[in-house]
């Protein structure tokens, strides 16, 4: 996530949701461009002479503004050679329509549009789309010419994700595509991290949407749902083969266990189940036998899962579940669904070292696209899950995905001329 401090605009940071930056000697700041930023700068430089001698003049233009904007990555609130370039793009909050179902968003509009719409997905954030990390990052990409739309999804933003979200996602591009939208019979790309990955392909696999995706950009996404929560609870990753990721984050487990108390009919077992979480995400040993005890049956089958050990236990206390709490796990999970409806290109981004995601899934992902795809996997080395410490680690993995990025949106600006479709808009004031 990026760092953006502005007024009004507080912070809790309760999950995953955008690429989060930690940049080093933070204490050292000084007015203007940040040390660790011209280091970091310095080195992505290296990487902009090499690719620019490999391809010639015309690569020089789009590998300068890969460099800046990794600097302005790095950068977070402080200011960066790319802010100093480019003006501030002017957010537009609106509500739209489509068939019976109200949404709102905010749209971002560079001052020179020029590589096409970015639909925009938050992750788990009770800011949802007005976050200010997100909001940084969404005027770093509208400051090298992306017009970004980022919709509100209430289920990411209460932590609530389910097939809904699916719904929400694929209107958002039904609506921004259509006739009255941002990208009005253009193509739209759709960039989303960690868990929004899994609704977002398969938003944009739907019948009527899938034309007009022209690409994916997946950050730390799952492919296995089921394994993600194998991984999470017992630290066993079915993927990883004879590598050992690393240890899953102590706060995962809870994490999940938050994000499926809607499901449950029964109150007491939510409130219950919501109180357990809190004590052990404060403290890793906070004793819970005394809220156990009171758990009905749908919570102590949710419980059992959360608190689960052994890996081989999984798919049974999966069966043990309540039936639409396991039906929507099924839904979401990638590694059972058809993805040759999917039409546009896809770009993978994955840290070795994630503890929430671990790497083997966007690799079993990009073994499971159909042959049609042009499909881009980068290993981003200093990438954890969204978090990135701006390094050497990092400068060579992440230069190239954000190359191939604006890459790809130069060429979505050229394709028009999609169908169109009817949905309402209504313009507020951000």
């Amino acid at each position: 996530m990026f760092r953006a401090t502005r007024a009004n605009h507080g912070y809790r940071s309760q999950g995953p949701h955008g690429p989060s930056v930690t940049p080093s000697r933070r204490d050292h700041r000084r007015r203007g461009v940040a040390p660790t930023h011209l280091a970091f700068t310095g080195f992505l430089l290296v990487s902009l002479l090499a690719s620019s001698w490999l391809q010639g003049c015309a690569g020089v233009g789009r590998a300068y503004e890969t460099t800046l904007v990794l600097g302005d990555v790095a950068a977070g609130d402080d200011d960066s050679f790319l802010k100093r370039r480019r003006p501030e793009p002017e957010r537009e909050a609106l509500e739209y329509r489509v068939e019976d179902r109200e949404y709102v968003a905010d749209i971002y509009r560079p001052a020179q549009p020029r590589r096409g719409h970015m639909l925009l997905v938050h992750g788990f954030t009770e800011e949802g789309r007005r976050d200010p990390r997100l909001a940084s990052f969404a005027r770093t990409l509208a400051r090298v010419g992306f017009t970004v739309f980022v919709p509100e999804v209430d289920g990411l933003r209460d932590y609530s994700i389910s097939s809904r979200e699916v719904e929400v996602l694929a209107d958002a591009l039904r609506f921004s595509t259509g006739e009255e939208g941002p990208a009005a019979g253009e193509h739209s790309a759709v960039l989303a991290f960690s868990l929004a990955v899994g609704p977002a392909m398969l938003a944009a696999k739907e019948p009527d949407v899938a034309g007009r995706v022209s690409f994916i950009v997946a950050v730390g996404g799952y492919y296995d749902l089921p394994d993600t929560l194998r991984y999470v609870t017992t630290g066993v990753d079915a993927g990883s083969g004879e590598a050992r990721p690393p240890p899953p984050q102590r706060e995962g487990r809870w994490a999940v266990l938050l994000s499926q108390l809607h499901w449950l009919e029964s109150d007491q077992d939510r409130e219950l189940l919501e109180r357990m979480a809190q004590r052990r995400l404060e403290s890793a040993d906070a004793p819970v036998h005394d809220l156990r005890r009171q758990l009905g049956e749908e919570g102590r089958a949710v419980y059992s899962l959360v608190n689960n050990r052994d890996p081989e236990q999984l798919e049974a206390l999966l069966a043990e579940l309540p039936e639409r709490l396991e039906r929507e796990i099924r839904s979401l999970d990638l590694s059972t669904r058809d993805l040759s409806r999917l039409e546009g290109d896809v770009i993978l981004i994955h840290g070795p070292d994630d503890r929430v995601i671990p790497i083997s899934h966007s690799e079993r992902l990009e073994q499971a696209l159909p042959d049609q795809h042009r499909t881009w996997f980068y290993r981003a080395g200093g990438l954890g899950h969204v978090d990135v410490t701006p390094g050497l680690r990092d400068g060579v993995g992440l230069w190239r995905a954000t190359w191939r990025v604006l890459r790809e949106g130069e060429r979505q600006a050229a394709t028009t001329d999609l169908p169109r479709d009817s949905a309402s808009l209504h313009t507020m004031q951000p």
